[in-house]
């Protein structure tokens, strides 16, 4: 299989802003045979949960669509397409196909009612609802604490349980309380051309100060990640008081500049929402925070995210600290153009000193 080599503007891109869009890689006929079988899966839902009897038809009917990730024409877009092998340039390593595909396919809504997980509701949460994370973090045993209702003790401890509804759980071994992979890759199947599309919004650049902020997590004792120093896991002072903060105030804080104040003067950072066409494909760094945003245009939108991992020991495989404090560890690939930047940013240093 021929290797395909990094231009000099990805290496950039990723370096600087902790993503690159790939433009027009995934071919039109693949494009189209995915969006025809996610289609068909959404239509045979609609047919299972209007002949349902109960809510456990129902849950049968949405498990169909689930297993559309695990589809060899979805895998494809991945596996069988440049995306892969532009993945495998930046880890400078063969990586294994990918097994599963997470569909995101979001509809159009209005701004709502409906709390987050940094516990505002959506109507009341900036840039068309975004509320930026990092992957690999607890996120509640239980469906989201609504305002103005105290938890009971049943439910706190359902909220408060392991693993949270996304799989994670609140610690792990080696002092380190994320599970972390190296890079998130999407796959656009709709047009994304303007904002307010469901755009995925990313905090550009922050993947730099993620990194030292894990850094220093280490050298104050760790863990790493939520409850370590810090990094208080919980917001109390949100609307739902458990709000969930999915990456740290230190870096929140740094991106102030273009912010804008919620309802209760909390400064919301401004993300970059990504457009991007049909076709296209955005690999982004694991440091780099993220999130969905309302879809408020006619149609839904349609992604597919594959979760990559560089080669890595078997005590690695789900908790990595080195590659938190270290971003570029497993991207081999941009070691030479790491170690250049970064001696030309010391000798401009060196030089605005004298």
């Amino acid at each position: 299989m021929k290797k395909i080599g990094l231009t000099l503007q990805q290496q950039r891109d990723i370096y600087r802003d902790g993503f690159v869009v790939l433009s027009n890689v995934i071919p039109q006929e693949m494009v189209n045979a995915a969006r025809r079988e996610i289609n068909m899966n959404l239509g045979d839902v609609r047919a299972g949960a209007m002949g349902a009897e109960n809510l456990s038809d129902i849950k049968t009917a949405t498990k169909t669509l689930e297993r559309v990730g695990s589809d060899k024409v979805i895998l494809d877009l991945f596996n069988n397409t440049d995306v892969k092998k532009t993945v495998e340039a930046f880890f400078g390593r063969r990586i294994k196909p990918a097994a599963v595909a997470q569909l995101a396919l979001p509809f159009p809504q209005k701004p709502g009612e409906n709390v987050n997980e940094s516990g505002y509701q959506d109507k009341d949460t900036p840039f068309y609802g975004w509320c930026g994370h990092l992957d690999g973090l607890w996120n509640g045993g239980d469906r989201i604490p609504e305002i103005g209702k105290e938890l009971t003790p049943h439910r706190r401890h359902k909220w408060y349980s392991d693993p949270s509804r996304n799989g994670c759980y609140r610690t792990y071994d080696q002092n380190c309380n994320v599970h972390n992979f190296t890079a998130l890759v999407g796959i656009a199947l709709s047009d994304q051309t303007i904002e307010g599309c469901g755009n995925l919004g990313l905090l550009k650049g922050a993947h730099h100060r993620i990194g030292e902020f894990f850094q220093q997590q280490r050298d104050a004792g760790g863990p790493l990640g939520p409850d370590g120093p810090g990094w208080k896991r919980e917001h109390s002072e949100a609307p739902n008081g458990h709000g969930l903060r999915h990456y740290p105030e230190q870096v929140r804080a740094a991106f102030r500049k273009d912010a804008v104040q919620t309802t209760d003067g909390r400064y919301w950072p401004k993300p970059t929402l990504v457009k991007v066409r049909a076709g296209d494909a955005l690999i982004v760094h694991f440091a780099t925070p993220h999130s969905v945003t309302r879809v408020q245009g006619p149609d839904p939108r349609f992604m597919v995210y594959f979760r990559a991992s560089a080669p890595r020991k078997e005590a690695h495989l789900q908790v990595y600290p080195d590659a938190l404090c270290d971003i570029w560890l497993e991207w081999r690939g941009m070691q030479n153009f790491v170690k250049e930047h970064d001696a030309k940013e010391r000798r401009r240093k060196e030089f605005a000193i004298s």
